[in-house]
């Protein structure tokens, strides 16, 4: 139980602090980084260590339906579009404030879209609890995007603060980037039929779950990422990147990035097994809500909210509503 708890708190950590990279890649431009990360973080590294852990995965996928396949695959895409988005919302409006509205819309939408897509519906008393929870999830998003609103229309009237001209576009990116969840879970949902095969073979079920991630993030994920990424990099002719000077930090920077961000859904799996009973639900709570109180506290840290003591106030209350609505969420996942 300790340990579960102790693997939980390090995967809260990294799912609260993977962000910081996003918005601090220099001397690359951003889309040098996120060719890096994508391969890194997307592709190589879920590969690397679910082969660690079950060395023959691939003979499990090609077991797999094709049709199956696709599904989770396309699910990948849509996941990748929507990261895209995550990573442009973090460098135009900073991390608290994406991670904070990212979470609400994503949360609300990956727990309820699933359930009806594959026809998994809880009971009643379960359904009508996380119903609640989800209308006290977008309260929450609504506060966040207002302190959003109110540091915008400071930053336009306040001659001492600097003027962010992308601010709508990044808060607009941060709403929408939230459907990503809801394709994540659905694609998963699809992709354990792999995980599921492992499983029925004697591996065991916390490795074989990684499976699933691989056919999620490796193939449409991946693709829709690196696509965009690469796009970007021979419009703007920005291939020099790589080879400029301070380079071998801006690589390390975005090799960090993608092992924390794949290295947190990962641990975060097995402090669920090792937590037991407790794990979907307390776990999933910890987990959300401590990667969401580190976000902010990066984005303090880093400067994101100097000058900006009532917007921050507002921001502070809608992460707080949102930390309930977590709560009742998780207890209506126990009632299921």
């Amino acid at each position: 139980m300790i340990s579960g708890f102790f693997v939980l708190l390090v995967a809260s950590g990294f799912q609260g602090s993977f962000g910081l990279g996003m918005k601090n890649y220099r001397p690359f431009s951003w889309e040098a980084f996120w060719v890096v990360f994508s391969v890194i973080g997307i592709l190589c590294f879920p590969i690397l260590w679910t082969s660690l852990e079950v060395p023959h995965f691939a003979t499990y996928i090609w077991a797999t339906p094709s049709s199956v396949l696709w599904v989770a695959a396309a699910c990948g895409f849509l996941w990748g579009v929507s990261a895209i988005w995550y990573g442009k919302s973090i460098d135009y409006i900073g991390l608290s404030l994406t991670v904070g509205i990212n979470t609400g819309v994503g949360c609300s939408l990956g727990a309820l879209i699933p359930l009806f897509i594959l026809n998994d519906l809880p009971s009643t008393n379960s359904m009508v609890i996380l119903l609640l929870g989800m209308a006290v999830m977008l309260v929450g998003v609504g506060v966040i995007t207002k302190a959003g609103l109110l540091k915008d229309k400071q930053g336009k009237t306040d001659a001492s603060v600097t003027l962010n001209e992308k601010f709508m576009v990044g808060l607009l990116f941060a709403l929408i980037s939230g459907f990503g969840t809801a394709a994540i879970n659905v694609g998963y949902s699809y992709a354990h039929t792999a995980s599921d095969l492992a499983v029925a073979a004697g591996v065991n079920p916390v490795s074989a779950s990684l499976i699933a991630y691989v056919i999620v993030f490796a193939s449409g994920g991946f693709l829709a990422n690196v696509i965009y990424a690469l796009y970007i990099l021979f419009k703007n002719k920005s291939y020099d990147d790589f080879t400029k000077k301070g380079a071998g930090f801006a690589y390390f920077k975005a090799i960090l990035t993608g092992a924390l961000w794949f290295a947190a859904l990962g641990l975060y799996g097995k402090s669920a097994a090792l937590l037991g009973d407790l794990g979907t639900v307390i776990g999933w709570i910890v987990f959300l809500s401590l990667a969401l109180v580190i976000s902010n506290f990066w984005g303090i840290k880093t400067g994101e909210w100097k000058g900006f003591k009532k917007p921050l106030r507002v921001m502070n209350i809608g992460n707080a509503i949102l930390l309930i609505s977590v709560i009742i969420v998780g207890y209506a996942n126990s009632l299921a």
